[in-house]
């Protein structure tokens, strides 16, 4: 059984679940069942470990969960099993926070190029290191540090 480290009321009046990482799917597993939907998955980098925070929906009765877990080894459990709408989610906070979700089947960047180095949005994220893409006739994205070789 799943355990709510806390739960609160945030300003809108949404209810506010906060878990631990193991109980995400199980957790999850029962508010699906309950008739909720996945809405969106945001990370949030608060330097010393990631925020993951999950936006369920129930259209019935229209009612939001907002469900926060917290990971310091950037990895958390997949939800593309329970809902084919977590894919892109997860895939867009891989390549820009560097998530990783365990169990995604197709877990690979979908903003960036492959090659792309680092995640931008993390807080240790380098700005003033420019990277430049490139594309050979084949249509193959590479990345550098040599402005030469970007467009």
């Amino acid at each position: 059984m799943y355990k709510i480290l806390s739960e609160e009321t945030d300003k809108s009046g949404m209810k506010v679940l906060n878990i631990d990482k193991s109980d995400l799917v199980e957790l999850m597993e029962e508010y699906k069942g309950k008739g909720y939907y996945l809405s969106s998955i945001t990370g949030v980098d608060m330097k010393d470990h990631l925020d993951v925070i999950y936006h369920i929906h129930n259209f019935d009765n229209n009612d939001y969960i907002c469900v926060k877990v917290s990971t310091s080894d950037e990895k958390v459990p997949s939800l593309t099993k329970l809902w084919k709408a977590a894919d892109w989610d997860e895939r867009e906070q891989y390549d820009l926070m560097g998530i990783i979700f365990e169990g995604h089947e197709n877990l690979k960047r979908i903003l960036l190029p492959e090659e792309w180095v680092g995640h931008p949005l993390r807080k240790d994220y380098d700005l003033k290191k420019v990277q430049y893409v490139s594309m050979d006739k084949s249509g193959n994205e590479h990345v550098s540090f040599d402005e030469k070789e970007g467009w």
